[in-house]
C-alpha cells in the first residue's frame, strides 16, 4: 500500500498529448479553473523542451542557440525550481491536492509513492535534502509545486530513457554574462532509470506499471474531460503558455554584458533588459565594423531580445556597404549566444 495515495481517492487523467503547451495547461487547469473537491493524478510526456520554473530568467538557464537550432521549445510552467530538459524518454507526474493547509506542505510526503513504487519495481531510489530523487549517487527526479486557495500542484520528472547528452548541450549557459535576480538552477549529475531496472522495458510499459502500482489499493478512477474543460484548456494555451510574453517576457529585469575577440579585434555590448525588451543597448569596439555604433544602439533599443526581432531591426542597414570583419548575420548570433 502506497503512502497517502491510499488514504485517498484519487482521479486519474490522460491528457492523450505529448504538447509541452497542452500538458501544463491541463496542470493548471486542474490546479485553478474549477472549485474541484477531488484529488487528481497525472502521468505523461513531452516532446523536447526546456521548461523553466515560474521565477527564471530563461536567457540565463539555457543555451537557446543549440534549442533553435535543435528545434527545443522553451516554455515557463507555473511551479517555482529550477530548469529542467523534457523529451519522450521523459516521464512526468502531476499530484494535484485538495484541502491543503500551506503551512504544513511537506514535499518528502509526495516523492514518498514514487520512491515506494519504484523499489517494487527493483529500483533503489534514495532522497536528498532538497527532495531530488536520485539512484547510485545520480538524480533520475527533481519536483516543484505551486499552491492555490487549499490546492496543491506538485510535480516532477522522471528520466527514463532521456537523452543526456542533448539535455547537457541544451542547459548549458555562459558563466558571468547575464546578471538578473532570477532563481538559478542547481546542476546535479544525472542518470536514466532504464539502467537500473532489472526486467527490460520501454517507457510505455514503465508507465503502465508505474501507474498500476500507485494506484494499488487506491479507490481510483478515470476523469473524461468535458468539451467546456477541453475548451478552457485550449485557451490556456493559445493566450499563456505559446506566448512569447508568458514564456520570456516574465523574465526578471537583466543586464548582459558580452565580449568577443574577432579578426580586426575586440567587440563587446552591454544590454539593459526589461519584459524581455532591450531598453538600453552600448557597443565598444577597437575596430572600425561595417555600421556606425551609434546606429546600431538606436536600432536595437525597445526590441524584443529574440534573434528574430533583432534580425529584423538590423534589416536595411548595408553591412556589405565598407570594409569590416564582421557580417549582420555574425553579428546578430553574437549579440543572442
Amino acid at each position: 500500500m502506497v503512502p497517502f495515495l491510499a488514504k485517498i481517492a484519487m482521479i486519474y487523467i490522460e491528457t492523450e498529448s505529448c504538447t509541452p503547451a497542452i500538458n501544463l495547461a491541463y496542470e493548471e487547469y486542474f490546479l485553478k479553473g474549477k472549485d474541484f473537491e477531488e484529488d487528481f493524478f497525472m502521468l505523461w510526456r513531452n516532446t523536447p523542451a526546456i521548461v523553466v520554473g515560474r521565477f527564471q530568467n530563461t536567457l540565463e538557464e539555457i543555451n537557446s542557440i543549440f534549442a533553435e537550432a535543435h528545434q527545443i521549445q522553451i516554455i515557463r510552467r507555473i511551479t517555482g525550481g529550477g530548469a529542467v530538459y523534457h523529451d519522450l524518454g521523459n516521464l512526468c507526474f502531476s499530484f494535484i491536492l485538495h484541502d491543503i493547509k500551506p503551512e504544513i506542505v511537506d514535499k518528502s510526503k509526495y516523492v514518498r509513492p514514487l520512491m515506494d513504487a519504484l523499489t517494487q519495481l527493483g529500483v533503489q531510489p534514495e532522497k536528498n535534502k532538497r527532495n531530488d530523487l536520485t539512484v547510485a549517487g545520480r538524480k533520475f527526479s527533481g519536483n516543484a509545486m505551486a499552491l492555490h486557495k487549499n490546492r496543491l500542484l506538485f510535480h516532477g520528472t522522471l528520466l527514463f530513457d532521456t537523452d543526456l547528452e542533448m539535455l547537457e548541450d541544451v542547459l548549458k549557459r555562459s558563466a558571468g554574462e547575464i546578471e538578473s535576480k532570477g532563481v538559478k538552477s542547481v546542476r546535479s549529475r544525472v542518470t536514466n532509470l532504464k539502467e537500473y531496472l532489472p526486467a527490460r522495458m520501454n517507457i510505455l510499459q514503465f508507465k503502465q506499471r508505474l501507474k498500476k502500482l500507485l494506484i494499488e489499493d487506491t479507490p481510483t478512477a478515470t476523469y473524461t474531460p468535458s468539451q467546456k474543460d477541453l475548451d478552457a484548456i485550449q485557451e490556456l494555451v493559445k493566450t499563456k503558455y505559446e506566448t512569447w510574453e508568458w514564456n520570456f517576457g516574465n523574465n526578471p529585469n537583466s543586464r548582459i554584458q558580452r565580449s568577443g575577440q574577432f579578426p580586426s579585434g575586440a567587440l563587446e555590448i552591454f544590454l539593459e533588459l526589461e519584459k524581455g525588451y532591450i531598453q538600453t543597448c552600448r557597443i565598444n569596439s577597437d575596430f572600425k565594423i561595417p555600421v556606425e555604433t551609434i546606429e546600431l544602439e538606436k536600432r536595437l533599443e525597445k526590441v524584443r531580445y529574440t534573434s528574430t526581432d533583432v534580425q529584423s531591426a538590423l534589416s536595411g542597414l548595408d553591412f556589405a556597404k565598407k570594409p569590416g570583419s564582421i557580417s549582420k548575420d555574425d553579428l546578430v548570433q553574437w549579440i543572442m549566444r
